[in-house]
């Protein structure tokens, strides 16, 4: 047994925990397609055969990442909105998102690679995210439904211009997401934001 082999079978004890929150830095640091096992195993200082204590191979090692990033993402939401209300909240919140997109790009990517997935703990974490969200659409007066169309629209659109590689500049993101987040306040003080009763065929008259 070699040197390097002896110090990485007997260093600090490893947790899942540990393991996961490294392996979403290193993707943050390095691309989401470039994380391997073998990648995280060098960051923990581990061989490769040991991560499979904690985790059934890299699969299920990306979608324990996806978890912790909508976990990190609620955290930000609901600090952004602590104290905060209307047009301020909304700011908070977009800015809030944004910044976290661009510290974490590896954990972006692994967000956006699960949505969709049958996943009850992710789906149920994501949720936290929509709270705050929605408590503060809800405050401009929007019934349930129109809350829920205002929520999808914010958020489709606050994510698409924090996408990393968005064409724009990194200043001309900032004013744009400032744009949005203005749009949709002057919308929904106008108490003339739509309600749709049933949604039309595609192709169809609106």
């Amino acid at each position: 047994m070699n040197a390097t082999t002896s110090n990485r079978s007997t260093g600090q004890f490893l947790d899942r925990d540990t393991l996961v929150a490294t392996a979403a830095d290193l993707a943050d640091k390095i691309g989401w397609t470039e994380l391997t096992l073998s990648k995280v195993a060098e960051a923990v200082d581990r061989h490769v055969s040991s991560l499979y204590s904690h985790v059934d191979g890299l699969d299920a090692l990306r979608r324990e990442i996806a978890v912790l990033a909508v976990t990190e993402i609620g955290d930000v939401v609901w600090r952004a909105s602590v104290g905060r209300s209307g047009a301020d909240a909304l700011t908070a919140i977009a800015e809030a998102e944004r910044d976290f997109a661009r510290l974490h790009p590896g954990r972006m990517a692994a967000l956006r690679g699960h949505l969709g997935a049958d996943d009850a703990e992710f789906t149920e974490r994501a949720k936290r995210i929509a709270q705050p969200i929605r408590t503060v659409l809800a405050s401009f007066g929007l019934d349930e439904k129109q809350v829920a169309i205002a929520h999808r629209v914010f958020s489709a659109t606050v994510r698409g211009l924090i996408e990393p590689g968005t064409p724009l500049g990194r200043a001309d993101d900032d004013i744009a997401l400032q744009a949005t987040v203005t749009l949709f306040v002057t919308a929904l003080e106008s108490g003339n934001w739509p309600t749709v009763e049933k949604s039309p065929p595609l192709g169809g008259r609106a």
